[in-house]
């Protein structure tokens, strides 16, 4: 992607480039937009953006989006807006997905201050991976692996 932008082949992507080349992927931004994204991306702030500085960006967007899809799952289980998941949000939410595991030891697994209820970041540290060594520790890989299947569907 970065020669495909990088027209010239200087080995830097100018303002000019940028602009073409989010236009030609389809990109639909206005300029004001596309120069946010130059000088984000500059970090030496010579005024182009070498291939470094483009990985680095690159590697920054896709953690934005991953963590955009962990947002909008908690907020699929986080029915009632409140920043929780309760049990019966999760107990609903896994017979839609057809998931079954036992909820109510998953909460007390992933409840990390104790309070019944699942926020954004117990249930972030749930999906990210296995922190624990143990038998919850199963339990906690095997619903977010059966949830991440059941969302890239």
């Amino acid at each position: 992607m970065f020669q495909m932008i990088d027209t010239d082949n200087s080995g830097h992507i100018t303002f000019d480039e940028l602009k073409a080349g989010l236009k030609r992927v389809g990109a639909n931004l206005k300029e004001s937009e596309i120069y946010d994204l130059m000088q984000a991306a500059d970090v030496d702030d010579s005024g182009t953006i070498d291939y470094g500085e483009f990985v680095a960006a690159t590697l920054h967007m896709s953690k934005i989006e991953k963590e955009n899809h962990l947002f909008v799952a908690f907020s699929y289980f986080d029915k009632d807006g409140s920043g929780y998941i309760t049990a019966d949000e999760l107990q609903h939410a896994c017979e839609e997905f057809g998931i079954d595991v036992p909820f109510e030891e998953l909460i007390q697994d992933v409840d990390q201050d104790n309070d019944g209820r699942i926020d954004y970041n117990e249930f972030v540290a749930m999906m990210q991976g296995p922190t624990n060594v143990g038998a919850k520790k199963n339990l906690k890989t095997s619903f977010s692996l059966k949830l991440r299947g059941a969302l890239k569907h």
